[in-house]
């Protein structure tokens, strides 16, 4: 999911939690957005800069990695401990932070299961074969071919298409090249 998805989601969240949340509500509304974070984090150590852009040159390739060190902020066992010491404290700031760290996992959570969907159906289409090279492939890529401004809208086929890993590469490196949609 985008930034400015999440930033759009989370600020709808924090206008529908603002009756009962009064002055506190910027808390899970921050929570919600700074956990990504961890992103940022995982990329300064293992490649050794510090550069913001070089970290999101990384996370906006193709097809990055998704691995779990990268999310380490929205691991269930990080969760459950900031849950268990907000218990332990009675402390209405840590739950309200895990408030906004769970509805992040959330969006995050509901993101991948709509787009492994739309993958698989895409391919389906596609019958494994790249729609821009013809190549057979078992492992087609999702590539967006537009991000719909409506939110209602994000996960509709036609935005998206599948291709090969070359063919996917080639995509993002070439933004003068169209990609054909299925």
């Amino acid at each position: 999911m985008r930034i400015q998805e999440h930033v759009k989601l989370s600020t709808a969240a924090a206008v529908v939690a603002l009756p009962w949340l009064k002055q506190d509500v910027w808390i899970p509304l921050l929570a919600s957005l700074g956990i990504d974070v961890d992103h940022y984090i995982w990329h300064a150590i293992t490649q050794r800069t510090l550069s913001f852009r070089a970290a999101i040159r990384y996370f906006g390739q193709a097809d990055p990695q998704h691995l779990t060190h990268a999310k380490f902020l929205h691991h269930p066992v990080v969760l459950a401990s900031i849950f268990v010491i907000a218990l332990r404290l009675r402390s209405r700031l840590l739950f309200l932070i895990l408030a906004g760290l769970v509805f992040h996992v959330c969006l995050d959570t509901f993101h991948d299961s709509q787009m492994s969907g739309l993958k698989k159906s895409l391919s389906e289409q596609a019958q494994y074969h790249c729609p821009q090279c013809g190549k057979e492939e078992p492992a087609l890529q999702l590539h967006t071919l537009h991000f719909a401004s409506n939110l209602l809208e994000r996960y509709a086929p036609r935005h998206f298409v599948v291709l090969c890993p070359d063919c996917h590469e080639k995509a993002h490196r070439a933004t003068k090249v169209p990609v054909q949609a299925l």
